[in-house]
């Protein structure tokens, strides 16, 4: 484990101007329970008590153990304080901000050392079978039973065979199924199709120098560097728990959405209680999570005032009025009523997640427009937000291209609710929304 925290703050961060800002962390259990509830309750004491103008909340996404998730958090934020201290961008008047961040299990199989640490005795001693192999046995009820002591063989192994490769893709192949009712499509991809989802250059590593988060390096693999956190598949096929964890997209993707409607929307709710303007951030799936939060059906006191997504990992009809072609509204739609600001999402093309895996690993049609809660264009009705933008354009949705910091969004305009950012420039891979320009579209936000 990696300790303890103390109920409260889990740091104090400091403002361009040198003022301090509490961060606190909320985690929630797989089914959306707070975790830490004393650390809960003290945040919503310092907030009814304080004069906070604005609080951020931010989620972490998909495959991210807490080491990465805590690591996102922090270079996001000291990042936006360096770009506003560098080109002198002011603050608002009275500006004393408060941050949030989430932590969800987000990940299949994590060690020990990359665990969240117990926060102030609220989450029970690790007396248990280990976290990752309970997640395991839960992902094997959906395999043929009689496949089940192969999956934990070949997980148990280091590397594996292109062989084993296609004998564990036809294991997991009904992780990838959908009915087919609505697509007429088979009901599942092909071992080698699925295998082929998985395949990324082994050298594509993250230096583990905290300058270099965010931005791609050619480093070789090599133990000292800290692999970018991946998604929706598009992994490693030499390393097994890689795989089972890629084979778990949907089951994480449902996972976001517990916790984003059964956990963090009650929270949300209570902080927009206060009389501070409550901006959200997600990441991947975090997305998803905040999504979730503000869709859930308990009254707002107030609007969310802005919502940033970042590569959101969510469909691209999402906010759409008719997201199957028979009328139904996209799962979010609702939330275009409750975010007071237009949503600015980000896309890329080079997120070969999101352009490449998404489609092919969440093809049940349930996922079709996000509509359960708890290239240029997009290739199927399954795309990707993150990847291709929303859809279908028109009055209330718009695509732009990335702005550097200095210049506003045009966010004004009449009937606008969700704005598109094309960061083809200054995106380069999934994980790679930590930098000037993502900080700047939060600070745009902000401002406002």
């Amino acid at each position: 484990m990696v300790g303890q925290l103390p109920i409260g703050p889990y740091r104090v961060v400091r403002t361009a101007e040198g003022a301090d800002v509490p961060w606190y962390i909320i985690p929630f259990d797989e089914d959306g329970n707070c975790a830490g509830p004393r650390t809960r309750d003290r945040l919503l004491d310092a907030v009814a008590a304080g004069d906070f103008t604005d609080i951020v909340v931010f989620s972490h996404g998909w495959n991210n153990n807490w080491r990465q998730a805590t690591e996102r958090y922090e270079h996001f934020f000291d990042g936006t304080v360096r770009m506003r201290h560098e080109r002198n961008l002011p603050a608002r008047l009275g500006f004393k901000p408060l941050l949030v961040g989430i932590f969800w299990p987000s990940m299949l199989m994590v060690g020990d050392a990359d665990r969240a640490p117990e926060i102030a005795a609220d989450i029970a001693d690790d007396d248990a079978v280990e976290a990752g192999w309970e997640e395991l046995h839960r992902l094997s009820r959906f395999v043929a039973p009689g496949d089940v002591p192969r999956l934990f063989e070949l997980a148990q192994l280091e590397e594996i065979s292109e062989q084993d490769a296609l004998e564990l893709a036809a294991i997991l192949a009904p992780l990838y199924a959908t009915d087919g009712a609505e697509t007429g499509e088979p009901d599942a991809p092909s071992a080698a199709a699925i295998v082929a989802s998985w395949r990324v250059p082994p050298t594509r590593r993250r230096s583990s120098d905290p300058a270099d988060f965010g931005r791609r390096t050619d480093l070789p693999a090599d133990p000292g560097g800290a692999a970018d956190p991946v998604a929706a598949g598009w992994l490693d096929f030499l390393k097994p728990t890689q795989i089972i964890r890629g084979a778990s997209v949907w089951l994480m993707k449902d996972r976001a959405g517990r916790v984003g409607a059964r956990g963090v929307a009650p929270l949300l709710a209570r902080l927009l209680e206060s009389d501070a303007r409550v901006h959200v951030a997600g990441h991947s799936f975090g997305a998803k999570v905040m999504l979730s939060a503000i869709a859930a059906p308990a009254q707002l006191a107030k609007p969310v005032h802005s919502a940033l997504l970042l590569q959101p990992a969510v469909s691209h009809l999402c906010f759409a009025a008719n997201a199957n072609g028979k009328g139904r509204p996209g799962g979010y739609r609702s939330v275009l009523d409750r975010v007071g600001q237009p949503i600015l999402a980000t896309f890329s093309k080079h997120d070969a997640a999101l352009t490449k895996a998404f489609h092919l690993a969440l093809r049940r049609d349930g996922d079709i427009g996000e509509a359960e809660i708890a290239a240029d264009e997009p290739p199927s009705r399954y795309a990707a937000l993150g990847g291709f933008g929303p859809r279908p354009l028109g009055v209330d949705t718009a695509l732009v291209d990335v702005l550097d910091p200095g210049q506003r969004y045009g966010l004004d305009d009449a009937g606008r609710q969700v704005v598109g950012v094309r960061c083809d420039r200054t995106i380069s891979d999934h994980g790679d929304i930590s930098n000037p320009s993502c900080w700047w579209m939060l600070y745009d936000l902000m401002t406002r």
